[in-house]
């Protein structure tokens, strides 16, 4: 009997152990602090997006929609077939990434086309000439960080159409830094797109290889104020009268997205802070071949434009400017009257400096640069 008790006995502090070996809990060892080979990855928040130097990363999805807020875009820029369609003379887009380098998928719809190259702020750019459909390296070799690219086209619209088809880089894109800017249009010719400013008076005539608008009076004045720009400009264009091979004006051209493409321009409902209106000099070649075109005639082409633009930017201080090619005295009384007649205190006139150092007696690059000065002081005073 005591046998059987002692055996019994075992047998149940067997099972004891038995159930208290199987309910004992295991547990993961204590996280380190610092060591991420045990933290879970953290869940996307689209209220909490991932930050490179304070500013949001951005998909390439979003960037190569061209979305407004998630790159600048300057100019009248618009899509075709999903690609950024780059016109006018001063167009561009300006993109920010952490990386080394940036790469575009480009469309010359022509090979008379030219683009410069900014980095960081840099004020001189790289130009570059797209020679067919292909992937070209805007920058490479950068120092790993956050960098800041802006494309502009140099060449004006009657020499055809850039298309951006895609931008890549070996890093992430971000969301631009998002501050008010001056918003300003620059309505003009072929001095506003810098038609000729690295030619000579004795060599040949304008052409694209020395021409560039990033280097002409209107982009100069945008880059100095870091300002959200565009530029509505090319080269023969008068007022109203229509000159020779060209055959658009700028009353037609104001509502367009460029003197090529005939879509109707969405303007921006704010409208711009500024105009610059610098048209005249080919109004005066007009109007000197042409004696029924007088100072009359060409106020009241004038007023008519002034009026196109105040309906589409109704609290923008209008700039017009003359004189950059020389004054023909008539052109300037003309506008003058007209901004009389029009009794706006927000509209006024600035005559630039002349020159006519670079090709076909259009202002040199040093020229351009005093023009931008001018202009740059008078804007600055009345801001």
């Amino acid at each position: 009997m005591k046998k059987l008790f002692i055996v019994m006995l075992a047998l149940l502090l067997s099972c004891s152990l038995l159930f208290a070996g199987c309910g004992e809990v295991q547990t993961d060892p204590p996280i380190q602090s610092g060591t991420e080979q045990n933290k879970d990855p953290e869940p996307e928040n689209p209220e909490n997006p991932e930050k490179i130097e304070g500013l949001e990363v951005v998909s390439a999805e979003e960037i190569n929609s061209f979305e407004t807020d998630a790159l600048r875009l300057f100019g009248r820029t618009y899509l075709q077939k999903k690609n950024l369609c780059l016109d006018n003379g001063g167009t561009g887009f300006e993109v920010t990434f952490f990386g080394t380098k940036l790469e575009a998928d480009l469309v010359p719809m022509t090979d008379l086309l030219y683009y410069r190259v900014f980095v960081d702020g840099d004020r001189e750019g790289s130009l570059k000439k797209p020679v067919a459909n292909r992937k070209y390296t805007l920058v490479k070799d950068l120092e790993e960080g956050v960098h800041t690219v802006r494309l502009v086209k140099t060449i004006s619209s009657q020499n055809g159409v850039l298309q951006v088809v895609k931008l890549e880089t070996d890093g992430k894109f971000l969301r631009p830094e998002t501050r008010d800017r001056v918003r300003i249009e620059f309505v003009g010719d072929s001095i506003s797109v810098g038609a000729g400013i690295f030619g000579d008076t004795k060599g040949v005539g304008c052409t694209v290889d020395n021409s560039d608008a990033s280097k002409g009076y209107a982009y100069l004045t945008a880059q100095a104020l870091d300002a959200d720009y565009s530029i509505v400009a090319t080269e023969g264009i008068c007022v109203k009268k229509v000159k020779g091979w060209l055959s658009i004006s700028m009353m037609e051209m104001y509502e367009r997205l460029s003197s090529v493409t005939a879509g109707k321009y969405s303007y921006p409902k704010e409208g711009h802070d500024v105009v610059v209106l610098a048209l005249g000099t080919n109004d005066g070649f007009y109007m000197s071949g042409d004696p029924s075109y007088t100072q009359d005639a060409f106020a009241a082409d004038y007023i008519a434009l002034l009026e196109l633009i105040r309906s589409k930017n109704p609290s923008a201080k209008i700039v017009c400017v003359y004189g950059m090619m020389g004054v023909n005295s008539a052109i300037e009384k003309g506008i003058e009257q007209a901004i009389e007649k029009k009794g706006d205190e927000t509209i006024s006139y600035l005559r630039l400096p002349t020159d006519q150092n670079g090709a076909d007696s259009h202002p040199s690059l040093e020229g351009a640069k005093a023009q931008s000065e001018t202009l740059l002081n008078y804007l600055q005073g009345i801001l």
